[in-house]
């Protein structure tokens, strides 16, 4: 059984760590001292991770004993051993290293049968995953030389990029707080009051997408944690006319979320900084939220599933967070496609141009859709050749 999971978690997709929008990191076991051997050899040569990142991955090696020699098929017996002894380090890390192996484990047990993880879960609820177009216009305003795009230096780009929403056949987007031109820089530590001016470019941005996009086009704006409850109501008072998807904004007090939503028309979503079901259980049950958005890059399919399943309780859709690499689109994927409460997917549409050739089957997204395969496990394994050519770099501005 040792020999059967290290050559499983050799082949199937260990962990997916996102290092930001742009860039990100992947961990597989090789065999022997697999997981000291191969993160000093990835911190010595530079080939996938800054050393920095390497020394956090060492975690990995703190729950080797947990996974080696036990049965792959004993998924949930093993999320709740990883738990246990990572129970005081709830998030960050800890949790990205337990999310992977556990959707190591589903890939695995679906390759052991022949079906897709969907099929573990309880089979398709649907046929294709509505997609939305995230870091619509400000992914290329920053990183347009890297992605190999045109760059966004005035609203007429933006409205030219809402004319070609439109013509790959996305109806939803999500964009964030920008001004054409002016790359986004390192963050700076914010008051959490929103100025005036923020104001005035958030309008600018949606309302280009709104008119250019067309009446039906659903709008996103993530603003994360950059604003305090009083700023975050004004700026889902101005979007109102704009009949937003949803104002993403976080806070970690779930009755502050709750005034935020109660003071707007426009509906808020929040989730993907929550851990397990405990750290969504305020936000549904004083009803805070319009709109939950697991990531499952830590908290896995297993957790992911039962956070879909309690938010279905509270009649609260799921929108998961998903900006990190195909891998994690996939793992989302599968959990999307057997749960009733299904929204809409994030996408990073602007990606590295690569981004399918660290795949052996690429993602199959027609007409703003994400087609699964039948295949087993999640469909594809990595293309480890392709992932050696694209080192790691850290990007100026992302996070």
């Amino acid at each position: 059984m040792l020999g059967y999971i290290v050559r499983r978690l050799l082949l199937a997709c260990l962990t997916v760590l996102a290092i930001s929008v742009l860039s990100f990191t992947i961990i597989q076991l090789p065999p022997g001292d697999y997981v000291t051997s191969y993160i000093a050899q990835m911190a010595a040569s530079g080939s996938l991770v800054s050393q920095e990142e390497a020394q956090n991955l060492r975690i990995l090696y703190d729950l080797e004993p947990l996974i080696v020699g036990q049965d792959p098929a004993n998924v949930e017996l093993i999320w709740w051993q990883l738990y246990n002894k990572t129970i005081r380090s709830i998030g960050g890390i800890a949790h990205k290293a337990m999310s992977g192996i556990n959707s190591a484990l589903w890939d695995i047990k679906g390759k052991r049968l022949g079906v897709p993880v969907y099929d573990l879960l309880g089979g398709k609820m649907r046929d294709s995953l509505r997609l939305y177009w995230t870091h619509c216009g400000s992914g290329r305003n920053s990183h347009h030389e890297v992605l190999g795009l045109p760059p966004i230096n005035s609203l007429d780009d933006v409205a030219r990029l809402a004319e070609e929403v439109r013509e790959q056949g996305f109806t939803a987007i999500k964009t964030n707080i920008f001004r054409p031109g002016v790359p986004r820089g390192p963050r700076p530590v914010a008051s959490g009051w929103i100025s005036p001016e923020q104001v005035r470019d958030a309008e600018a941005i949606v309302g280009t997408f709104r008119k250019y996009g067309g009446d039906d086009l659903d709008i996103g704006l993530d603003v994360a944690f950059s604003f305090n409850m009083g700023s975050a109501i004004k700026l889902a008072r101005a979007l109102e006319p704009y009949r937003m998807m949803w104002l993403e904004t976080e806070t970690l007090d779930a009755a502050s979320l709750k005034t935020i939503k109660e003071s707007t028309t426009t509906p808020i979503c929040t989730g993907e900084s929550l851990y397990q079901t405990h750290g969504f259980k305020p936000y549904l049950e004083l009803h805070a939220v319009d709109v939950i958005m697991p990531d499952l890059a830590w908290n896995g399919i297993s957790m992911g599933k039962k956070i879909a399943d309690y938010a279905e309780t509270y009649d609260v859709p799921v929108a998961p967070h998903n900006c990190h690499s195909p891998l994690t689109t996939l793992v989302s994927a599968h959990l999307c496609t057997a749960i009733r409460n299904f929204m809409v997917l994030e996408f990073d549409n602007d990606d590295v141009p690569w981004r399918d050739a660290v795949l052996t089957e690429p993602l199959d997204v027609r007409n703003g859709h994400l087609y699964l395969s039948d295949r087993p496990g999640f469909g594809a394994d990595l293309n480890e050749k392709e992932i050696a050519r694209h080192p790691y770099r850290p990007i100026l501005g992302a996070s």
